[in-house]
């Protein structure tokens, strides 16, 4: 089984994406993907990104394979009004935090942390949704520190915490900390570059990595090649689904 525990839905300000669920889903199926874990991209830039998740919600309960990862936000005073709804929602595994979006220092989601712990729930701290590269000028976000989603890992032991695109650069430098932390993972959506995946799971990494597309941002086909171009099959397996299987309370 191929799961995306990255992928979103919805249109992007700065450059023109194919971005309606239909599309999005199609695209990933096209690769053999069988389960897709889509949060609203509009959320990004919306200063309560919690009015994007019932869209999500709505689309999960028409396709089978969709699965909603509802975004959150700690500074929204409604975030607990907006988990308890997740909750509820029989799709939901996962949460996602967009901390350079609102912006808020990661600490400041320690509650929200907390909260997703006793509602057993996972989560995904995304690090960059853009290279800085392509930003507009007015529009500059910086990366998250993976390390600080390491941090926050740390601070909560009971909580899965996926480091949502991070650098290649970044999970090599973490690699200690990677295996040391058992709830900490990574996923590999913007692990750019010849042989990086392959590289990182020699580094003793395999079952710390996990598979996301970030379509509609980025092309699936470059997604899944970066994982299976030079992987042994045990490796390219664990990636593209079976550590989400492990550590993601699946039904």
């Amino acid at each position: 089984m191929i799961i995306d525990l990255n992928a979103y839905a919805g249109g992007w300000s700065f450059h023109p994406v194919v971005g309606d669920l239909k599309a999005v889903r199609a695209s990933l199926r096209a690769f053999g993907v069988d389960r897709v874990c889509v949060s609203p991209l509009e959320a990004a830039w919306c200063r309560n990104p919690h009015r994007f998740n019932a869209e999500i919600y709505r689309a999960a309960e028409t396709f089978e394979d969709v699965w909603p990862v509802p975004v959150l936000d700690p500074t929204v005073a409604t975030w607990r009004e907006e988990l308890a709804r997740a909750v509820r929602q029989p799709k939901v595994r996962l949460v996602k935090l967009l901390p350079t979006y609102s912006p808020y220092a990661l600490p400041e989601a320690d509650a929200l942390l907390e909260a997703l712990t006793k509602a057993k729930l996972c989560v995904v701290i995304q690090t960059r949704l853009e290279d800085p590269r392509r930003q507009h000028p007015l529009a500059q976000v910086p990366d998250l520190p993976a390390s600080e989603v390491a941090d926050a890992a740390e601070r909560h032991p009971g909580l899965t915490v996926i480091a949502g695109g991070p650098r290649a650069a970044e999970i090599r430098s973490l690699r200690d900390r990677f295996q040391k932390i058992p709830n900490l993972y990574a996923d590999v959506s913007q692990a750019d570059g010849l042989d990086t995946v392959r590289n990182l799971s020699e580094a003793g990494l395999t079952e710390k990595l996990v598979f996301g597309s970030h379509a509609p941002l980025f092309i699936p086909y470059s997604a899944l090649s970066r994982v299976v171009a030079d992987l042994p099959d045990a490796a390219a397996a664990a990636i593209l689904g079976g550590n989400a299987e492990r550590i993601v309370r699946w039904t």
